[in-house]
C-alpha cells in the first residue's frame, strides 16, 4: 500500500578505482562483483526498490541486466572520493522529485562486500524499525585485538592502549567481544540521513556477520581470498 513505510537499498559502484581498475564489474566466480549485491538486495524481503548509483556507461548496463534500477547517472562531483552520504542523498533526493517516494528507511550498500545475505540486509531494517534506532550497520568480529597492537617509538614498540599482556590480558577468551564495520550494509533512518546528514546516526544498532561473509575487497589480495570463497559459499550467499 502506497502508505507503508518503504526502504530502499541504493549501491554504490562508481566507475572510478585506484587498486583494482573497475573493480565494481570484475569477475568474480563468473559474475561481475556489483551483480553479488544486486541479486542480495532484490531477494531481499524489506526492500521495496533497489538502485545503483554509478558515473560509468558498463557498469549502468551490468546492473540493469542483473534487475536493478539506475534511473540517473552519478554526477561527476560525487563520483570521486567523497562522503557516501552525499552519494545516497543524491539517489533519495532524486527518487523525491521524479516519483515522489519519501522511503522511512535507506540502505546503503556496498558491492566491495559480495558475500552479504538477503537476511543480513532485512535484519539490519527490521532491527531499525523495531527498536526505533538512528543507523544499524553490519559488523563482524575482529580478529586483531587492539590490546594487542603496538605503536613504535624509535626502535621501541609501545602497547597502543597502554596495556600489560600478562596473565588473564593475554588470553583472547578473556577479553571482551569486540565488532568492527565489514561495510556491507549501512540501513539509516530517513531523517537522520537527509536532514542530520548521517549515514550511522548516534542510536546505533548492528548486525552481525561472520568472517567469511565479510570479505571486503579492497585490494588484489582480497580478490583473490573472495575467488577462493566464492566457489564454496556462491549456492549459500548467492540467488541465481
Amino acid at each position: 500500500m502506497p502508505d507503508q513505510p518503504q526502504a530502499i537499498g541504493v549501491i554504490h559502484a562508481r566507475g572510478g578505482s585506484k587498486r583494482i581498475p573497475l573493480k565494481n564489474i570484475k569477475l568474480l566466480a563468473g559474475k561481475p562483483l556489483v551483480a553479488w549485491m544486486i541479486q542480495a538486495a532484490k531477494a531481499s524481503a524489506t526492500l521495496s526498490r533497489v538502485i545503483v548509483s554509478t558515473d560509468h556507461d558498463e557498469i549502468m548496463a551490468i546492473s540493469r541486466q542483473y534487475g536493478a534500477e539506475v534511473p540517473f547517472r552519478r554526477p561527476a562531483e560525487i563520483s570521486e572520493d567523497v562522503p557516501s552520504e552525499l552519494v545516497t542523498q543524491h539517489a533519495v533526493r532524486f527518487l523525491e522529485t521524479h516519483g515522489g517516494i519519501k522511503p522511512d528507511v535507506v540502505v546503503t550498500l556496498q558491492p566491495t562486500t559480495p558475500f552479504c545475505r538477503p537476511e543480513d540486509i532485512d535484519a539490519c531494517v527490521r532491527q531499525i524499525r523495531e527498536h526505533q534506532l538512528d543507523s544499524v550497520v553490519s559488523v563482524a568480529p575482529i580478529r586483531e585485538r587492539p590490546e594487542w597492537m603496538y605503536r613504535m617509538e624509535g626502535p621501541r614498540a609501545v602497547s597502543f592502549l597502554n596495556v600489560t599482556h600478562q596473565g588473564e590480558a593475554g588470553v583472547s577468551q578473556s577479553l571482551p567481544r569486540l565488532y568492527i564495520l565489514n561495510g556491507a550494509v549501512f540501513a539509516t533512518r530517513y531523517d537522520v540521513l537527509m536532514e542530520q546528514n548521517l549515514i550511522i546516526g548516534k542510536n546505533l544498532g548492528a548486525h552481525v556477520m561472520p568472517h567469511e561473509l565479510s570479505v571486503d575487497i579492497d585490494e588484489p589480495i582480497d580478490f583473490m581470498l573472495a575467488e577462493q570463497l566464492a566457489r564454496t559459499l556462491a549456492p549459500a550467499t548467492s540467488p541465481s
